[in-house]
């Protein structure tokens, strides 16, 4: 049986981190309100834009852009993965890397090759082991930091385009995490490159001004850019909210913990007590009957 001293230092340790995790859990729930009412705010725009590009009816219009119609014979594809810089998120960064080499066998089996971007430090981590499976894995640093997320992502999307033009890759696709309430979100790839087409039945004719190469040439680019700044806008809404259920459930153990060992620390106290005053009854007895 432990001592007391021992019970005592267990619980003050529990005690310690509880205070920890409550704190953290605080702290992700007013981050997550942050930055679930931004991406609640753009999801609509960004998706609206993008099935507006989507719908254009193809058969009448030529546009000679690969963002647009896409490539014939794709040998590469990039992953584009989106996970957190740091920790005690609970299964968050795990399900972004599950999901990312379920893709990857996906398309080995389909006989493509495959190269990784890597947002985020925690995924890096976890994709190194697989990192054979890759034919290059890169970690986009520091995409967090500096807290301009939108000018990052803009840059992010400059950075694929130019290696899409540039034929080291054929198709791009989004893995990231999905918003949907504190309790539900789901990893969700995208792909974003080439543009996918969406049925359209209206028969109405788009009309273009000043010219459809024009329009395409800027639009595309810049959706590229809001899709990758939609995904992790929700990808940092999903890492808050697993953090602050990851921090409630740490908090909420600790309570556990903390009431058992203070049961345990009355029992061992009073069984000590009880034998110091069967020590002192039988030694007073002891002495009586002399």
């Amino acid at each position: 049986m432990a001592s007391l001293k021992e019970l005592r230092n267990k619980i003050n340790v529990i005690e310690s981190t509880r205070k920890v995790t409550e704190a953290m859990k605080l702290v992700a729930g007013v981050k997550l309100r942050k930055s679930e009412q931004k991406a609640v705010a753009s999801r609509e725009y960004a998706r609206e834009l993008n099935s507006m590009l989507a719908k254009i009816r193809r058969e009448f219009i030529e546009v000679e852009s690969e963002l647009f119609n896409g490539r014939k014979d794709v040998k590469t594809v990039l992953l584009v993965v989106f996970a957190s810089d740091r920790g005690l998120c609970g299964n968050f960064n795990y399900l972004v890397s599950k999901e990312t080499m379920r893709l990857v066998e996906e398309l080995y089996a389909d006989g493509k090759n495959v190269r990784v971007m890597c947002v985020g430090n925690k995924i890096l981590e976890l994709l190194k082991k697989f990192s054979e499976s890759f034919e290059k894995m890169e970690l986009i640093a520091d995409f967090y930091r500096s807290g301009d997320v939108y000018n990052n992502a803009k840059t992010l999307a400059e950075k694929i385009i130019a290696e899409f033009l540039s034929n080291i890759v054929d198709k791009v696709i989004l893995v990231s995490t999905r918003y949907y309430s504190a309790m539900n979100h789901i990893v969700e790839p995208k792909e974003i490159i080439p543009l996918s087409c969406e049925p359209n039945n209206d028969k109405t004719e788009t009309i273009f001004e000043p010219s459809v190469e024009k329009i395409l040439l800027d639009l595309l680019p810049f959706n590229i850019a809001i899709q990758i700044y939609q995904a992790v806008l929700e990808s940092i809404a999903s890492e808050q909210s697993s953090r602050m259920t990851s921090m409630d459930n740490a908090t909420r153990n600790a309570d556990n913990l903390l009431s058992e060992f203070k049961v345990k620390y009355n029992r061992t106290r009073q069984a000590k007590i009880t034998l110091e005053l069967v020590e002192v009854i039988s030694g007073a007895k002891a002495i009586s009957n002399e």
